[in-house]
C-alpha cells in the first residue's frame, strides 16, 4: 500500500473556483498569481484598497473592485459580497492588517469559505509562504513533534535540494515601495478613507530609505572588520539576538512585549544576570529597518548601567547572519524566521514570543536563565523532517520583488 501524497497548500489553494484576492505584497505577483488561477481554470475577484494596489492590479482587469468605503463599512460588504458571488476562497498577503483580520473572521463565521494567507518565505531566501487560517503564530499546524514524522512519509520529496536562487534584496523592494506609495499618495482622494496598516505618508519613506542607504555605506567597514573578527574566535562563546523590524505586527499579535526596545531590553537584563562570564552577546540590527530606528542608545544607557559589560554586548548592522549562525553558540529572537536559519545550522534556539517553530525538539524548552548557561541544541532529524514538510506543503520558490515560480498543475 503507497502513500497517499500530501499536496502543496498552492496544489489545494488551485481547487477552488472562484477565488477572491485582497491586498498583495508590493508589486505584480497578485497579478501574475490571477492569471496563474485562471489558468487553472478558477474566476479571479479583486480588491484594491488605494492607488498603489491599483497600479499593480488595474481596474481594467475583470472583476477587480475598488473598495474606497470606511473601514466600518468593509464587513458587511465584504460579507455580502462573498454570498452574491459564491466565492470558495478568499487569499490575502499579511493576515495581521486590518482589512484582512476582518476578512479572516467572515470565513470562520460562514464555515463553507477558505481563508489562506501569503508571508515572507520562513525558509529564506528563494522561498514564499503561503498557509491556510493564517501564518506564523497563526498556523494551525500542529506543534508537535510527532505530526512531521507521520507526515514525512507522504512527501513527495524527502531530501533536501537546493532552491533555484531568485534575485532579492534591499533595493528591489525598495524600487516597487517607491512606486507604490507614490501611487498611493497620488491616489489619495480616491480613497478617502483608506486605513493602511503602517505609516502611508510618501515623505516619510523616501526620507528613510535615503537615511538608510547612508548609513549602509557607513557601516561598511566596521561590520567587515566585525565579520573578520567573528571568523577568528575573538568573541569566544557568543551567543546571538537578530532583532525583528521595529513595526513587524508579529511582536504585537504574536508577543506580550508592546516594542523591539523593550524585548531588546528584556534580554539584556537576563544576560546581564544570568550569562556565563566567558559569553558574549552580539545584537544583530534588521537591515530593512536601517534608515528607521537605531538602539544604541538603548544599549548605551544600559552599559552605563552595567559598565562591566561593555566588553560583552555588541551591536552591528550589516554583518551577514550566516557569519553568526556558523561560530554562535546559540540565538535568542522573539519569533523571527532567523530562528529557522539558526536551526539549519544546528544553532541551539531560545523562542522567547510565539513561533510556529517553538516546537520540544526543535528548540529549547528551556528557560532564559537556564539557556545562558547550558543551551539544549536541536534534534538534527525532527529539524530534517519540518523542514522538509514546510519545503513540500507551504513553501513556494521565488521573491514577491522579482519572481515567484509557479509551477504547472496538470
Amino acid at each position: 500500500m503507497h502513500n497517499q501524497i500530501i499536496p502543496s497548500n498552492l496544489e489545494r489553494l488551485a481547487e477552488n473556483k472562484r477565488i477572491l484576492l485582497l491586498q498583495g505584497p508590493i508589486g505584480p505577483f497578485f497579478r501574475n498569481l490571477a492569471q496563474w488561477f485562471e489558468q487553472q481554470g478558477a474566476t479571479v475577484f479583486k480588491f484594491n484598497f488605494n492607488h498603489g494596489d491599483q497600479v499593480f492590479y488595474p481596474p481594467s482587469v475583470g472583476n477587480t473592485h475598488s473598495y474606497q468605503g470606511r473601514y466600518e463599512e468593509f464587513q458587511p460588504m465584504l460579507a455580502d459580497f462573498l454570498r452574491a458571488n459564491d466565492i470558495q476562497a478568499v487569499v490575502c498577503f499579511g493576515d495581521t492588517r486590518p482589512y484582512h483580520r476582518i476578512a479572516k473572521q467572515i470565513c470562520e463565521e460562514f464555515g463553507n469559505i477558505s481563508f489562506w494567507a501569503f508571508e515572507e518565505g520562513y525558509f529564506r531566501p528563494h522561498f514564499v509562504t503561503l498557509e491556510e487560517h493564517g501564518v506564523n503564530a497563526y498556523s494551525e499546524l500542529p506543534r508537535q513533534k510527532q505530526f512531521f514524522l507521520n507526515a514525512y512519509a507522504c512527501l513527495k520529496q524527502q531530501e533536501y535540494a537546493a532552491p533555484k536562487p531568485v534575485p532579492d534584496g534591499f533595493w528591489p523592494r525598495a524600487k516597487l515601495a517607491v512606486h507604490y506609495y507614490v501611487a498611493a499618495s497620488l491616489g489619495q482622494r480616491k480613497y478617502p478613507d483608506y486605513k493602511h496598516h503602517r505609516i502611508d505618508k510618501l515623505r516619510h519613506y523616501v526620507k528613510l530609505w535615503t537615511l538608510s542607504g547612508i548609513k549602509r555605506f557607513n557601516y561598511i567597514l566596521n561590520d567587515h572588520n566585525f565579520a573578520k573578527q567573528v571568523e577568528s574566535g575573538k568573541f569566544g562563546r557568543f551567543f546571538v539576538l537578530p532583532l525583528q523590524v521595529f513595526n513587524d505586527s508579529q511582536i504585537h499579535v504574536h508577543s506580550d512585549f508592546a516594542s523591539v526596545r523593550e524585548f531588546l531590553l528584556y534580554v539584556l537584563e537576563s544576560f546581564a544576570a544570568h550569562a556565563p562570564l566567558d559569553t558574549v552577546l552580539i545584537v544583530k540590527h534588521h537591515p530593512m529597518d536601517r534608515g528607521f530606528i537605531d538602539y544604541q542608545k538603548d544599549i548605551d544607557v544600559f552599559l552605563d548601567k552595567y559598565p562591566q559589560l561593555r566588553l560583552r554586548i555588541h551591536y552591528v548592522h550589516d554583518v551577514p547572519l550566516p557569519v553568526f549562525l556558523r561560530y554562535g553558540s546559540g540565538m535568542v529572537t522573539l519569533n523571527s524566521t532567523s530562528g529557522l536559519s539558526a536551526l539549519i545550522h544546528n544553532m541551539p534556539v531560545k523562542v522567547i514570543g510565539r513561533a510556529h517553530y517553538d516546537i520540544p525538539g526543535l528548540t529549547s524548552q528551556q528557560s532564559l536563565s537556564e539557556f545562558w548557561q547550558n543551551p539544549d541544541k536541536p534534534d538534527a532529524d525532527l529539524f530534517h523532517v519540518y523542514r522538509m514538510y514546510h519545503l513540500n506543503v507551504t513553501q513556494i520558490n521565488g521573491s514577491f520583488y522579482s519572481r515567484v515560480n509557479l509551477p504547472e498543475i496538470k
